[in-house]
């Protein structure tokens, strides 16, 4: 075999591990791109770089609502690192006796363009004092929930929780009506929700749900990759 022809093949050699190298990173690239689904949600992800956004849109729209994650990948590709911030309002209006709350919540949508995700809000006095220049204040059971409300004059500040998971706080601030029977709250709550991927690249596990500690009130998002053919 001649020179020119060893080196002939030894250059096609090389282009075609060029090539296939490329192809490899290429699809690394963008192997979080697409539609992923769980029991309750399907989520678009597009990946831009390290960069990430997961929009969510749920199966029932009267028991889940829609989110937006955003975060990053990390270095070794096989985690995805994003924040939930959610936010909204409230309306509520106070009961004759002063003991229960009852109105509506807002979620505020992933699409601007969208309507808002509303849902009733009802709640009853943990106790029966009510502090005469203060009536808003106190807190307020529903189910597994509880809101603390702080009122000074006519500003409302607070939060509300799971009563067993105290460290996780939706953030409440607002103002009281002119006839004091009614309040007005914005609302806000931020969390992490990270996922490590799955050997086979189909699976988004989340990593809060891979052991017994999950969290009370936590919704879990585990994702399988839709193949489009």
């Amino acid at each position: 075999m001649n020179l020119t022809l060893m080196a002939g093949i030894f250059l096609i050699g090389t282009l075609l591990l060029i090539a296939t190298t490329t192809a490899e990173d290429d699809t690394a690239e963008d192997s979080f791109n697409g539609t992923w689904t769980d029991a309750n949600y399907t989520f678009t992800i597009v990946q831009e770089g390290s960069d990430i956004t997961l929009t969510g849109t749920p199966f029932d729209e009267e028991s889940y609502y829609p989110m937006k994650l955003t975060g990053m990948i990390s270095d070794n590709k096989t985690r995805l690192i994003t924040h939930k911030n959610m936010t909204g309002t409230m309306e509520i209006r106070m009961s004759e006796d002063q003991m229960e709350l009852s109105g509506i919540q807002t979620f505020d949508p992933v699409n601007p363009s969208e309507t808002p995700f509303t849902i009733d809000y009802n709640s009853t006095r943990n106790g029966s004092e009510v502090q005469k220049d203060a009536v808003w204040s106190g807190e307020w059971m529903v189910d597994n929930m509880v809101m603390t409300l702080f009122q000074t004059g006519e500003e409302i500040s607070g939060f509300f929780n799971v009563i067993n998971e105290p460290e996780s706080k939706v953030y409440v601030k607002g103002s009281v009506s002119e006839d004091g029977r009614n309040i007005s709250l914005n609302w806000t709550f931020a969390e992490y929700v990270n996922f490590t991927l799955s050997d086979d690249g189909m699976h988004l596990i989340d990593e809060a749900c891979r052991n017994e500690e999950e969290k009370e009130g936590y919704l879990c998002l585990n994702l399988q990759k839709q193949v489009t053919e």
